[in-house]
């Protein structure tokens, strides 16, 4: 057996994130994934890499803000190239009612401190010049951005190793339980040996907690992604809509990619899922109708990838289960911009004593979920 003081399985942008943190604190850490970092299907390689701080709910918001405040100088303090670009975020209103909705958003995100503005009528247009003429207003946040999830995964997970953290790629891991704690975790085979272990497993989360007798109100689903062909730049910030399942945005490579809650089909029973066509041509389509010029493009790219969902929308992080067990898990869909800021928390969670911002992640809350509601959410029907 191998020891380590915390060992962290799942090296997507989370758990990368956490081990990077885990390091910079001094703290003795092995990095265990099935795969590798970001890897296929995992919700950080299916990621559209959104960095949108405004809109965020409840105890998020102060996350979320923690975390744009990381954002423009975290390629320099991970060495390297992040694909970072930090071209604003704009939220549309096509309605009078979804105005309403624009104005209560910049009303909420102004008084928790974020730096965000209403726009409307030729604003709009200034900021996206080709954007549909039934955009009304919008709600702008210019420090918002982009950047490339896989990087940051790996960069997180190189960064760890530079400061003496240890990995192990390629096998399944499942943490090992005596009595009524975690001890090891078994990789492979192989048993590593430690005084605390970090599931930041994503879909996965589900089956090994139900492993270990843990039945949270999570569940998993695929979620699929489009990506045009190569287009001249002409798109800086990130755009999605009240009316809307849109996430759109312009990548370093010219490729518009437009994500969003489109449902993908799970395919056997291993995490792996393939796109709706039906979707495919509703993604694309909505996509087009918030900025015409997309349909001189074509498709090039369809992908899905698996997403860990949990009932209020909100992750779980904290202790669960066994002593020496803790979960941060069920992202639903907007892990990655708070990824900075989680992995901070969580290390100072797990080395100085409960970290305040944390307090509201506490799996224990689903001690309060309804039996009968969180069985309808996990076996609610794939519609988008």
């Amino acid at each position: 057996m191998r020891s380590a003081d915390v060992i962290v399985i799942g090296a997507g942008v989370i758990g990368a994130s956490i081990a990077w943190h885990l390091a910079k604190a001094g703290v003795p850490v092995h990095l265990v994934d099935q795969s590798g970092p970001a890897a296929a299907p995992g919700a950080t390689w299916a990621s559209a890499g959104g960095l949108r701080s405004q809109g965020r709910h409840g105890p998020e918001q102060a996350l979320s803000l923690a975390a744009a405040r990381r954002w423009p100088t975290l390629a320099d303090e991970l060495g390297a190239d992040l694909e970072v670009s930090l071209g604003g975020h704009l939220h549309i209103a096509e309605t009078e009612a979804e105005q309403a909705a624009v104005a209560t958003r910049v009303a909420e995100d102004r008084a928790a401190g974020l730096d965000i503005h209403l726009v409307e009528g030729a604003a709009l247009r200034e900021i996206v010049p080709g954007l549909t003429p039934r955009a009304l207003s919008g709600a702008w946040t210019p420090g918002d951005g982009q950047a490339h999830p896989g990087r940051v995964a790996a960069a997180c997970t190189a960064a760890a190793v530079r400061l003496g953290a240890r990995t192990r790629f390629g096998a399944v891991a499942r943490p090992v339980v005596r009595g009524d704690r975690v001890v090891a975790v078994d990789v492979g085979g192989v048993r590593l040996a430690a005084d605390r272990v970090v599931l930041a497993t994503g879909a996965w989360s589900v089956g090994l907690l139900a492993g270990l007798g843990l039945h949270l109100p999570l569940r998993w689903r695929g979620l699929q992604m489009l990506l045009s062909e190569v287009a001249s730049p002409s798109l800086a910030p990130t755009v999605t809509g009240v009316g809307r399942n849109l996430s759109l945005k312009q990548t370093p490579s010219g490729q518009f990619m437009v994500g969003g809650r489109w449902l993908a089909e799970p395919v056997g029973e291993s995490f792996a899922s393939r796109p709706f066509a039906d979707h495919v041509a509703r993604q694309w389509a909505t996509a087009c109708a918030v900025l015409p010029e997309l349909a001189g493009l074509a498709v090039a790219q369809v992908w899905s990838g698996a997403e860990a969902q949990s009932l209020d929308a909100l992750p779980f992080i904290g202790p669960a289960g066994p002593e020496g067990l803790y979960l941060a898990a069920g992202f639903s869909n907007h892990g990655f911009q708070i990824s900075p800021a989680v992995g901070a928390l969580v290390a100072e969670d797990l080395t100085s004593g409960p970290a305040p911002l944390l307090a509201a992640f506490r799996p224990e809350r689903a001690a309060g979920v309804d039996p009968v509601r969180a069985a309808a959410f996990a076996t609610e029907p794939l519609l988008c």
